[in-house]
């Protein structure tokens, strides 16, 4: 009865819309700029727009429904909880839409269950049904696409002719200390970062080991989803099988989706941009010139233009697991229309409540105070809060999980003039600027700066990186200069992956602490609006990551004997460590349970060994994990080890 009755509402819904007009909708929910739109479009003309939600989950209820999870963990839930949430608000609205697809009134639709909002195309009477008829609806907005040129955030790219050209360790690695930190036996091994750019030459020698394969993708079961043909890499043609095998709504995303053309192909051939960050992430080197800051981390590439393109590729990392968020994508001020910060802002916030630390570059308009001036020559999202609050930060309001990234000279070391000028702000914008055609919620009128006399808004940048005079991969075998904001954030974000390499359990306020905190002293004292809390040191940021390791596990291991499953682990240094519980799972029940607990040494500086054996065990998979508890009861999580059991 429910489904003949959803289905007479909709087709009810569907006859209506054919006499729907601008003069029936309900007040307010067709946003403005959508309305003038809408007045000059013809009948059949597809509109992309985005439908928000009155229903929003916020940070604060997504962080007391996970505070006692690990980390890990802690994103799954997150994930759960915003697509459970999302199904349960926007059934109606997305069977509606399912029906006018049929008729060809509309022809996409994507959910961006992270902000409970549906991004589609649909023609007017569509758009004006939805806005009469629909009242879990918060908003529709108009979904621009953008300039590519103008979304990257570089100066200059030029691309050398051989690999014989350049040096052989690019100059922004030398300058930040990266070598020590490779030298101590940490290049990012077990990191995933995902990378919003225009595109990725994934077939690139320095990038093509370290591409992540989506194992969810992964048909015919060999472990991988690219392979090497004899002649090229390719996408496994085993692995192509048309279907959604993952469940994530994109078919044969084998190692990551290009939003801007709806495929599975994130190369873009007319840029390098991409290829160039991606380079600087995690270039390994293997074509003759070391680019990247992480050489051993996996890079996740994303391709997105207009803005809920971006949201949606945030959204996709998140539930790929990604440790780290890096883009050199921003948006800008004089956009038309100009950005929706309170979306960014919201998007960042699912962000840190998921534990992904972000950095993001922050445009390179510090000559451009005309068309982005103070307070707005920061770019978006690289505008949101930091996850840490910097002790000069003297207002303080919300976190977020951004570090805004500002650019420095790798020969001289001081900032480049175009990068850009802080402070940002949160405040109701429309106050004094009465076009801008967002209204800010007031949860995110947290750094006032125009609005409140003597205010001093958001310090921004958070911290600076090498960009001008940097060298990275670019389209096919070779390498090219580099420059601008969208340099200088990669390396800031393969820098937290070597952070996270070393220490997997800091937090994005840990990660953003130790960057700052550990920076080299620029500019004016403290953390300014030009230089940020510094210049990253590598080197000096590994140091205090590894300090924070409470227990230096070194090694975890499991494997079976016959009914049981012989558990080993070894420590380099122990601080306060009263023991380690363990902890399994199947899966038949996703749980972990405790199944045992071994004491620690307390504090230690020499090598300890333990074991563990699960016994009396069926046949199957297990995993397993260590809970490491201090003395104050303060716990951290190793990762997961798997065992396949066979009993005889």
């Amino acid at each position: 009865m429910k489904n003949l009755f959803t289905t007479f509402f909709l087709a009810a819904f569907l006859l209506l819309s054919q006499t729907e007009s601008l003069g029936q909708t309900s007040d307010g929910i067709i946003h403005p700029y959508l309305q003038v739109i809408l007045l000059s479009a013809s009948d059949n003309e597809m509109i992309n727009v985005y439908a928000t939600f009155k229903e929003q989950y916020s940070l604060k209820e997504l962080q007391q429904e996970t505070v006692f999870l690990s980390k890990k963990e802690r994103q799954k839930e997150v994930v759960r909880i915003l697509k459970n949430f999302s199904n349960q608000h926007q059934q109606n609205v997305r069977g509606y839409l399912e029906n006018a697809k049929q008729q060809s009134l509309v022809s996409k639709i994507d959910v961006l269950w992270a902000a409970n909002t549906i991004v589609f195309s649909a023609v007017p009477s569509v758009i004006y049904n939805l806005a009469k008829n629909f009242n879990e609806i918060a908003e529709i907005r108009f979904d621009p696409i953008y300039d590519g040129n103008q979304l990257i955030d570089p100066i200059d790219q030029q691309q050398e002719s051989s690999s014989d050209d350049v040096l052989a360790l690019q100059p922004g690695l030398t300058l930040i200390n990266v070598p020590a930190v490779w030298a101590a036996g940490d290049s990012g091994q077990g990191v995933l970062v995902g990378n919003l750019d225009d595109g990725c030459d994934w077939r690139h020698p320095d990038l093509v080991h370290n591409i992540w394969n989506n194992l969810g993708e992964d048909a015919n079961g060999n472990g991988v989803t690219i392979v090497w043909n004899g002649s090229s890499w390719v996408f496994d043609p085993g692995d192509l099988n048309g279907i959604d095998d993952d469940g994530n709504g994109y078919i044969d995303d084998v190692i990551g989706w290009d939003f801007w053309n709806n495929d599975n192909n994130v190369y873009y051939s007319s840029s390098s941009h991409g290829t160039s960050t991606s380079g600087i992430v995690c270039g390994d080197g293997t074509n003759g010139t070391q680019t990247g800051v992480a050489p051993r981390a996996k890079i996740l590439a994303l391709r997105p233009n207009g803005e809920s393109q971006y949201w949606l590729a945030q959204q996709y990392a998140i539930d790929k697991g990604v440790d780290v968020i890096t883009s050199s994508l921003s948006y800008k001020w004089y956009f038309n229309p100009q950005p929706n910060y309170p979306m960014f802002r919201q998007m960042t916030d699912v962000e840190l409540a998921a534990g992904v630390v972000h950095t993001n570059s922050t445009s390179n308009d510090g000559n451009n105070l005309g068309s982005a001036p103070i307070p707005f020559n920061i770019s978006a999202p690289g505008n949101s809060p930091s996850p840490w609050i910097h002790p000069d930060q003297t207002l303080t309001g919300g976190l977020s999980s951004v570090i805004g990234v500002g650019n420095v000279n790798a020969s001289t070391d001081l900032i480049v003039s175009s990068s850009p000028y802080g402070p940002a702000t949160w405040e109701e914008i429309k106050t004094n600027h009465p076009s801008y055609p967002y209204v800010m919620p007031v949860v995110y009128q947290d750094y006032p700066y125009e609005t409140v006399s003597g205010s001093i808004g958001l310090i921004k940048p958070d911290i600076s990186a090498p960009g001008n005079g940097t060298t990275s991969t670019v389209n096919g075998t070779g390498y090219g200069s580099f420059s601008g904001t969208s340099g200088a954030t990669p390396h800031a974000g393969g820098t937290a992956a070597l952070l996270l390499s070393v220490n997997p359990n800091l937090t994005p306020a840990d990660v953003s602490m130790i960057l700052q905190t550990t920076s080299v002293e620029k500019g004016a004292s403290g953390k300014d609006n030009r230089y940020g809390a510094g210049r990253i040191d590598a080197y000096a940021a590994y140091l205090l990551a590894l300090s924070m390791i409470p227990v230096e596990l070194t090694s975890f291991s499991a494997s079976a004997d016959q009914n049981s499953v012989i558990l080993s682990w070894s420590t380099a240094t122990e601080t306060n460590n009263a023991g380690f519980s363990v902890e399994r799972k199947t899966p038949v029940d996703e749980r972990w349970i405790e199944i045992g607990f071994v004491p620690g040494f307390g504090t230690t500086t020499e090598v300890r060994n333990y074991s563990y054996t699960d016994v009396n065990l069926l046949s199957g998979l297990y995993s397993y994990r260590l809970k490491q508890i201090d003395y104050d009861g303060s716990v951290e999580y190793s990762n997961d080890v798997f065992c396949r059991n066979w009993t005889t």
